[in-house]
């Protein structure tokens, strides 16, 4: 199985600060922007209709499936859904030619869906899968289009790290560009689509991408009057001299990320001295592993809060996650757990621990280096008696 199909089993959609993990199947590229434009103009037209059901659907996690049925049904099958209880969004019609209509619902929903098959003639549970490779192409590039068009230019920092990232390791998977930066399908691939219908980069139909220019020629491209009129002048440093005092929302996140590590057994709660921090982009920040020279985790900011005048990062690691750590280059060097990571590096008792055996360490090195130095003067010593002894004779 290729990393692009490893990759594309879960990801994960951000939407209106909201993100999202989805289970699919496919290992095509085109399979994961396709359902992921599809589920982005779905949330659209939610907003606008002040209803929440596809966002709850795709929060609650796990495996999503698909309910076909005749489309003169529709009004039938939601009658029966919401008798049942069940949470369902209607999918678009993607193959209008067929006269089926699709639901979204959890797999937890089966049992309660086979029910309505009873009663509903010539329907079947499907999957994702199913529904992408049912719908027409022109209506699925139509959709993949709008979600697009829609997303507009990305920010700065993350386009221009991403940038860097690519152009450091020619044909790279966009996958693994994704992992190494911590960023989700739908914050990634707006960059890579932007920078190949603009000529800065080519997309494979592999899953790779390779940048038209080299590092030091994108440098002097992000001078240039094309990357201003695309992202006009930055304000840097938010942070830097802001006023220090804690806003009642920003107090608020600092409760909610204490309590989430309190009573949530599945999660230990670490805090990162601001000067660990090497990196940061619109939504993430890169920091140091504590002890260690090399290694760096990407952290998104919606999982962390700034406390002590902002020189303190209170955050989270979920036990059973897994964690890509990176070089100094983004480059990966292993993948722990987060309770691996937690103990190696984040514990407070280990940390000690590490820190009084590298104090140990470094006390033994000074008393060699003396006792070395005391030797070589001792030597010196009585190389110069020695010499002494013969002039005199």
């Amino acid at each position: 199985m290729s990393e692009l199909q490893d990759a594309a089993q879960i990801i994960r959609v951000t939407f209106e600060g909201t993100e999202i993990l989805m289970k699919l199947g496919k290992a095509n590229i085109d399979f994961v922007k396709g359902v992921c434009a599809v589920f982005i103009n779905m949330l659209r037209q939610e907003k606008l209709a002040g209803k929440t059901s596809v966002k709850k659907l795709l929060k609650s996690g796990g495996d999503l499936q698909v309910y076909k049925f005749e489309t003169k049904d529709l009004s039938l099958v939601k009658k029966l859904a919401d008798q049942y209880g069940i949470l369902y969004a209607v999918l678009p019609d993607l193959n209008k030619s067929d006269g089926m209509s699709e639901i979204l619902f959890h797999s937890q929903a089966a049992p309660r869906i086979k029910s309505i098959m009873e009663q509903v003639q010539n329907s079947k549970i499907e999957s994702l899968d199913d529904y992408y490779t049912n719908a027409e192409p022109e209506e699925m590039e139509k959709m993949v289009q709008e979600a697009e068009k829609k997303s507009g230019i990305p920010k700065e920092n993350e386009y221009r790290v991403a940038a860097e990232e690519i152009a450091k390791n020619p044909g790279i998977k966009i996958s693994d560009v994704r992992s190494r930066l911590n960023m989700t399908w739908m914050e990634i691939w707006p960059i890579v689509k932007h920078m190949e219908g603009n000529g800065l980069a080519e997309i494979g139909k592999d899953g790779t991408v390779k940048m038209n220019m080299d590092m030091e020629q994108f440098r002097e491209f992000t001078d240039s009057q094309q990357w201003q009129a695309w992202f006009g002048k930055q304000e840097a440093g938010q942070r830097n001299g802001a006023d220090s005092s804690i806003s009642a929302e920003k107090l608020e996140e600092i409760k909610r990320i204490q309590k989430l590590s309190k009573d949530n057994p599945k999660v230990n709660g670490i805090t990162i001295d601001r000067k660990m921090v090497v990196e940061e982009t619109e939504k993430s920040i890169k920091t140091r592993i504590p002890y260690k020279s090399d290694e760096f985790i990407w952290l998104r900011k919606s999982e962390i809060a700034w406390i002590n005048d902002d020189k303190t990062i209170l955050a989270n690691l979920e036990k059973e996650k897994t964690y890509q750590v990176v070089d100094r280059d983004n480059k990966p060097v292993r993948r722990p757990s987060g309770q691996q990571l937690y103990e190696q590096s984040y514990d407070p008792v280990n940390r000690e621990q590490i820190r009084r055996q590298q104090e140990n360490q470094r006390k033994r090195q000074r008393q060699r280096k003396k006792k070395q130095y005391q030797q070589t003067q001792r030597s010196l010593e009585a190389a110069r008696r020695k010499l002494n002894g013969r002039g005199g004779r």
